[in-house]
């Protein structure tokens, strides 16, 4: 990744949707080694997303279905326009989730209630409802979005890569590996921070009031 790129926005091309899922077309037909590449690729994107060492944001207007959800929603801050309805109905067409997220990661984002609620009884999910059940992190006016996107990365992108970096990584390892495993990754990245350039920048702009310029060293 570029040392400049410091914030990564996920959007659909438009405000009709930010992805509408699986071309069904596509999948009548779709031999079994074709289909588990395009799982492989699935799975690849959602840890990708999860573990990439910069903030992502995902960015959500309009629908955001099947997969588009497993795009979505492993993001580390999740803004939906008031449009957004984001729907996991896959039993409803004969399928199970396959990407790695329905079945293995959105119980811990959600608990089991919430993860069955969504994956069982497959209804849509508003931006309001998405909100209070914890899956977007912010819910926008439509006509504010862009407007508020481009704010959130901005602020985003001016944080210390090294801590983004540790909170990332320690995060991910409380869930995928144990809180043992964590305390482990914290003390790792305490140690590196502590000896960073930036550690030292944060502090004097503070003292001198002005805003830290961190390179990530």
């Amino acid at each position: 990744t570029r040392d400049e790129t410091r914030t990564i926005v996920l959007r659909g091309s438009g405000t009709r949707a930010f992805c509408a899922g699986a071309d069904l077309k596509a999948e009548v037909g779709r031999d079994e080694k074709t289909a588990e590449e395009w799982r492989a690729i699935g799975r690849f994107l959602v840890e990708r997303i999860e573990r990439f060492p910069k903030p992502v944001i995902s960015a959500v207007q309009g629908w955001c279905i099947g997969g588009g959800t497993a795009l979505a929603w492993p993001a580390d801050i999740r803004i939906a326009a008031k449009s957004a309805v984001f729907r996991a109905g896959d039993v409803y067409l004969g399928m199970s989730p396959s990407w790695g997220l329905g079945m293995v990661r959105l119980v811990h984002y959600l608990g089991r209630n919430r993860t069955l609620d969504i994956s069982l009884y497959g209804d849509d999910v508003t931006a309001e409802k998405a909100y209070a059940w914890n899956l977007v992190s912010f819910v926008v006016p439509d006509d504010q979005f862009d407007a508020e996107v481009a704010r959130m990365a901005e602020k985003m992108s001016g944080a210390a890569p090294l801590p983004v970096r540790a909170i990332k990584e320690g995060v991910f390892a409380q869930w995928h590996d144990s809180p043992d495993r964590a305390a482990l990754i914290e003390e790792k990245w305490r140690k590196i921070v502590h000896a960073s350039e930036d550690a030292k920048e944060g502090p004097l702009a503070w003292k001198e009031k002005r805003k830290p310029v961190f390179k990530g060293k």
